[in-house]
């Protein structure tokens, strides 16, 4: 089974990235703790290149970001080589945001690892399930 490389991502086995808890919850190599339940995804990018990149963008925003991540709040994964096996938008979720402007489009229910190269991100509004061979995580100012 091929397993996703990591780059960005603290080495130590108790703090990386693990199957048992995905990419929920993690460090980054500057052991900046990135918690997704307090973060709110703002979007997608898809480039059907050679290879195929998957861009997903989470912001913990002023109020919810860690002391080591209060200048750089955005969290950005760059998935390569990627392989789309599902994309499905809820569109209930998206009539419950458009009538409801304060319910949480981006709230991140899950986002899975299998250990190998697959993957499943789940929000308020969208369902991706994809593979790929490499992810890097990087954090930004917003």
């Amino acid at each position: 089974m091929p397993v996703t490389e990591f780059v960005g991502v603290t080495k130590d086995k108790e703090r990386g990235v693990t199957s048992d808890g995905g990419l929920y919850e993690f460090w980054t190599e500057d052991l900046a703790h990135i918690y997704l339940h307090d973060t709110d995804f703002k979007g997608l990018t898809y480039q059907p290149g050679r290879p195929p990149v998957l861009e997903l963008v989470f912001d913990h925003g002023t109020e919810w970001a860690p002391p080591e991540l209060s200048k750089t709040p955005v969290v950005v994964f760059r998935f390569e080589d990627v392989r789309l096996i599902e994309w499905h938008e809820d569109q209930e979720g998206h009539d419950c945001v458009a009538a409801a402007p304060e319910a949480p489009p981006g709230q991140v229910d899950l986002f899975d690892w299998d250990g190998g190269d697959s993957f499943s991100l789940h929000t308020f509004t969208l369902r991706l399930d994809f593979r790929a061979s490499r992810a890097e995580v990087t954090v930004r100012a917003e």
